[in-house]
Parts: C-alpha cells; sequence; structure tokens
C-alpha cells in the first residue's frame, strides 16, 4: 500500500513525519497550534513555530537542513516569501512544557496556555477573532480555572472577559461563562469589535462548535 504523499511547502506535515527523532524538549505553537485547536484561520503552510530550550537551537539547526530555513526571530516578509519550509524557535516556557498536549505523536501547546499568549499579543480584529474561535471550539475541555487565574495575574482578565461577554451577546445565551472583573485603569487596551464575532458565529455553526 503506497504512502500518502506529503506537500513539500507542508511544514507541519514534513515536522511530524521525523517525530521520534526530534530533540526533546519541544512545542508546537503559533498558528499551526491554533489551527488545531479552532480550526477557523487556517496557517502559512509552510511555517511552523516551535519553542525549544535556547542551548537546543544548534540541534535542531542541524536536524532540519535546507529546504528548511530555520529562524529564531520572525522572518522578513522577503525571507517567507523566498524559503520553501520555515521553522521559527522561540524560548521554551518549562510551566508551559509542563502543561503540554500530545496529538497524532507530537507535541504542542496546550490550549489555554495558547489563549494565553493570543491574548497578550493580539492587536487586530483577526487576531482577537482566533481568540473567540479557540474559546467557543474549546469550551467544554479548557481547564478554566488555570485560564482565569493566569488571566488575572497577567493583567488579561479584562480583555478575556469582553471577548466572552460578546462571544454571549451574539449568540443570545452564556455560551461561556463569564468572570466578574474590574476595566483597567489607564491601559489602552485594543477591544474585540462586534462584527468580527458576527462574522464568525455563522461558520461556528456550521461546524457545529456552537450549539446557537
Amino acid at each position: 500500500m503506497n504512502e500518502p504523499m506529503i506537500r513539500q511547502d507542508d511544514a507541519l506535515a514534513n515536522l511530524m513525519v521525523q517525530t521520534e527523532m526530534l530533540p526533546e524538549p519541544y512545542l508546537i505553537t503559533g498558528p499551526q497550534a491554533a489551527y488545531l485547536y479552532h480550526h477557523w484561520l487556517q496557517p502559512i503552510i509552510k511555517m511552523i513555530d516551535i519553542s525549544i530550550p535556547s542551548e537546543n537551537k544548534p540541534l535542531w539547526q542541524d536536524r532540519f537542513p535546507a529546504p528548511w530555513v530555520v529562524l529564531s526571530q520572525t522572518p522578513t516578509l522577503n525571507q517567507a516569501r523566498q524559503a520553501a519550509r520555515l521553522m521559527v524557535l522561540n524560548p521554551l516556557s518549562k510551566e508551559q512544557y509542563a502543561r503540554r498536549v500530545i496529538h497524532w505523536g507530537t507535541t504542542f501547546i496546550s490550549p489555554e496556555d495558547l489563549c494565553l499568549d493570543l491574548l497578550s499579543t493580539a492587536k487586530t480584529q483577526i487576531g482577537l477573532t482566533e481568540i473567540a474561535a479557540l474559546l467557543i471550539r474549546q469550551r467544554d475541555n479548557l481547564d478554566w480555572s488555570y485560564l482565569f487565574a493566569q488571566t488575572q495575574s497577567a493583567g488579561l482578565s479584562y480583555r478575556l472577559a469582553q471577548i466572552i461577554s460578546l462571544i454571549n451577546h451574539e449568540a443570545g445565551r452564556s455560551v461561556i461563562h463569564l468572570p466578574q472583573v474590574t476595566a483597567p485603569h489607564g491601559k489602552t487596551i485594543t477591544a474585540i469589535e462586534p462584527n468580527s464575532v458576527r462574522e464568525l458565529l455563522p461558520l461556528l455553526r456550521l461546524q457545529t462548535i456552537c450549539q446557537i
């Protein structure tokens, strides 16, 4: 029986065929992990984010020669265009690794920790809506106590509450429990716009993710 062909530009698929040889520890993060959890916004197929201990960087560079391009920072537009497959290495958090999730024999960041990363970095409506998609899709699986506690300590609880409130409002019912939080003082925060979630909800209905 012939094995299925793997697209040469599919970074995740090409990484997964080497799962048993990957230097531990590591976490797949970024858009590839996000798509695993929300199935909404497709990632750039040829690019993957990996968190590793800094001292293991040479191991990963040796393990993934050309056509891979292995970087330690966000690629420039020109680098992204020219690369056949692109890997971005980031520092590994021991706490995040302790909460790792295994899918298909490969190690991913947990959905809660990914949500925290997205909450701390999202500056666009697409980024904020991606958080909403993750929350809705994973709402029955998330460790909400951990997520609420971590957003509180990181000063992200108000942003999370904004997104949950808008999800519930557009759904017409309480899809996700809304924690009691206080708006931050003297801090500018990008708010998610209603139109962003309104555009998201029909897709979620079709996927039977959100029964509304």
